[in-house]
């Protein structure tokens, strides 16, 4: 298993890390959540080898890396810097940025603010703006039970977010949009760990899992696919609740390719790992020739 480090950007502020592979391309991955811990993505270590280093990182607020004073940081274009402050750490020339979910919208943010440092792109699982997470919400609980949004309609009236019997309505609800194939938890998916400080702040101030009120609310990525040059995968599961927002995503960004994996939904990459993989390392080659 790969061993965690630490590098230190301008500030003296600290980042977790796991890297495996040589390089001099670099797959920088940025986890989701927002607020998760990159456990969940260690099967894209595998990719690993003599031309091609990958780094998993946990971003600000998460896992052991550096947690402002001010919750309200916790913005997508700062998480884009601290994407760019990680690269000059790292001395990363040639970046193939990779953002996993919530991360997509970092990897969005970043492809607008520091074009000249990016080889290609990649956005697995994601969508371009709040507004998309919005309309995936209301797909998901038009596809609840009767009685699911009832029960969820007395604890949503009651403000109960935090009550255990709510989390484990939400996580019932949502589970046919992101582990549908899973009979099991994997290793990777017990070992992430989820920041509340940071999903609370940039997804839901309140705690309910349907809304979209963080910081986050207002974003909207898809005014720069028109800018996006670079070689770009468009990655998604046929189930996953953010499908229709990665179709419109690749019909958008004009040197974007899609993929769709038949049996996933939100974690292709433990729910048809071969497949996942297979998608990123034949992008990957086009792109790098090694």
């Amino acid at each position: 298993m790969a061993r965690v480090r630490c590098v230190t950007v301008e500030g003296r502020r600290g980042f977790e890390y796991v890297a495996q592979g040589e390089g001099p391309a670099t797959l920088l991955v940025h986890p989701g959540g927002p607020g998760y811990t990159y456990h969940y993505l260690r099967p894209l270590l595998q990719l690993a080898n003599a031309h091609l280093r990958v780094v998993l990182f946990n971003p600000r607020g998460v896992g052991g890396s550096w947690r402002p004073k001010r919750p309200s940081t916790y913005t997508v274009p700062n998480l884009a810097e601290d994407v760019e402050a990680i690269r000059r750490a790292l001395d990363i020339d040639e970046l193939h940025l990779l953002g996993f979910s919530a991360g997509g919208f970092v990897a969005l943010e970043y492809a607008h603010r520091h074009p000249a440092q990016l080889t290609s792109l990649l956005l697995c699982h994601t969508a371009g703006s709040a507004a998309e997470v919005r309309a995936a919400n209301r797909m998901v609980l038009a596809a609840a039970t009767p009685r699911q949004r009832e029960r969820l309609r007395e604890l949503t009236k009651r403000k109960a977010f935090d009550a255990p019997g709510y989390q484990a309505l939400a996580t019932e609800i949502v589970r046919p949009f992101s582990e549908r194939f899973l009979d099991s938890r994997p290793r990777d998916l017990k070992a992430a760990r989820l920041s509340k400080e940071v999903y609370r702040t940039m997804m839901t101030r309140t705690g309910d899992e349907f809304a979209v009120d963080g910081t986050l609310a207002r974003w909207d990525g898809r005014r720069y696919y028109s800018q996006i040059e670079v070689p770009t995968l468009v990655l998604t599961g046929r189930y996953d609740s953010l499908f229709e927002a990665a179709r419109e995503m690749a019909d958008r960004i004009v040197p974007a390719h899609l993929r769709v994996l038949p049996r996933s939904s939100h974690l292709g990459q433990l729910e048809q790992p071969r497949e996942f993989l297979g998608a990123i390392r034949e992008f990957l080659l086009d792109v790098t020739g090694d």
